[in-house]
């Protein structure tokens, strides 16, 4: 009975390992006349043997599979993951054994993936399809976590798509990692291809030009990008109305960059929602060396001050920005508004009036005080009109016709307005 349990035993062995042999040999041949997806059919039908497979099986299957995943270079986004941990494994099994016949191979693939992901990310921000690049860059970080500048491209594309929700886990990962930025990038050129690509590390780069495919190995030293990671974090946080922690990472942001115009302006938001009155008031002084010729910098140091209700430090910036940019719409609209707000108290007065002869006399003089001050903010609400035509600014110069007598004008442009020039 032992011998024939024996002979039974012999013989499901033998047959499992003929199975294997056959099922790989169904995968070289799909390799080999570049039948990718035979090759993956072939790989699922061997993997359900794995367990029962040998070390130096193991060593081939890994590689094998990896290679049918990589289909050539032409590697699907959702084969990436899989063809990485076949590699992983074969490296674990290297660890494990002491030996492998297919680790530069595999090696090799590992870098051909990574390449072909990074460049995808570099060529889908070129192209300002920054999902894309962002996706593609995080995919090329979790490949390869000691390179950390792949998740910082990814924070940093995501930023760019003005998708905060997304790029700021990605940037708080980075100051968790206490990341700088600075190190090296190691690239070589594609003989096939021509085009300059990014490797992982040093050794996959070296192995790569090594293999013949790649030469004109590339190093290129970066700078740090700490200051970067918390000036990014900080603005953040003040798009989203943090005011506390974006004022606490603007302080260390400043540290980096202290003269950087987003970051005082970032810092006089968060004042401003802070009711910090004095200290960005403070703030919009010294700034006003800063922000030099610049009339977005003029133009955001104005409109802070305006909302401040300092309006004639405000007039000041946002005259200046025009004078550096006579086609800034925005800036001719908000002289406009502070024009306006001089109507108010004029307003308020001569609704406390009563019905005297004295008080009709002083309501005729406050309406031609009124008039006057609209007749003095026309001209810049016109120009912002013929800059930008919206609907918003149509509305309030018809308004500001009306209320200045000027009727025929605010029938015309309505009529204008309505037929769609």
């Amino acid at each position: 009975m032992k011998k024939l349990i024996t002979l039974i035993c012999a013989f499901v062995i033998g047959a499992m390992s003929f199975a294997q042999k056959n099922e790989i040999k169904a995968i070289e041949k799909a390799l080999k006349n570049n039948d990718y997806q035979t090759a993956k059919s072939s790989v699922m039908a061997a993997e359900v043997l794995l367990a029962n497979m040998d070390d130096k099986t193991k060593d081939k299957f890994y590689y094998l599979k990896a290679q049918s995943l990589n289909a050539g270079g032409a590697i699907v986004a959702d084969d990436i993951d899989e063809a990485m941990k076949a590699i992983d494994n074969l490296m674990t099994l290297k660890e494990q054994t002491g030996k492998s016949k297919y680790l530069d191979e595999a090696l090799a693939i590992k870098n051909q993936i990574f390449g072909s992901v990074a460049s995808k990310a570099e060529s889908a921000f070129k192209a300002k399809k920054y999902d894309a690049a962002a996706e593609n860059y995080y995919k090329a970080y979790t490949m390869s976590k000691k390179d950390t500048l792949f998740l910082y491209a990814a924070a940093t594309a995501y930023l760019n798509g003005q998708k905060f929700d997304k790029s700021l886990p990605l940037y708080e990962k980075l100051l968790e990692l206490n990341y700088e930025g600075s190190g090296t990038v190691y690239k070589a050129t594609n003989k096939a291809t021509n085009e300059l690509e990014t490797f992982g590390n040093k050794n996959l780069r070296d192995l790569a030009v090594k293999s013949g495919k790649y030469v004109a190995p590339k190093d290129e030293k970066l700078p740090s990008k700490k200051g970067d990671v918390l000036r990014y974090m900080s603005l953040i946080y003040s798009y989203q109305g943090n005011t506390e922690k974006a004022l606490s990472l603007i302080s260390d942001a400043k540290k980096y960059n202290p003269n950087d115009m987003q970051l005082i302006i970032a810092e006089a938001k968060a004042y401003l929602a802070n009711g910090q009155k004095d200290k960005m008031l403070s703030l919009l002084e010294e700034a006003k060396s800063l922000a030099g010729n610049d009339p977005v910098s003029l133009y955001n140091l104005g409109f802070y001050a305006m909302e401040s209700g300092e309006n004639e430090m405000a007039m000041e910036y946002f005259e200046k920005a025009i004078e550096k940019d006579p086609k800034f719409a925005d800036a001719y609209l908000n002289i406009a508004n502070l024009i306006t707000t001089e109507e108010e108290a004029i307003v308020k007065e001569m609704n406390a009036l009563g019905t005297s002869a004295a008080d009709n006399a002083r309501y005729d003089e406050l309406r031609n005080q009124k008039t006057a001050v609209l007749m003095k903010a026309i001209p810049y609400l016109e120009k912002a009109y013929e800059l930008k035509p919206t609907e918003d600014i149509g509305k309030f110069l018809v308004s500001v016709y009306n209320a200045s007598f000027q009727n025929g004008k605010a029938k015309a442009l309505k009529e204008k307005m309505e037929a769609g020039n």
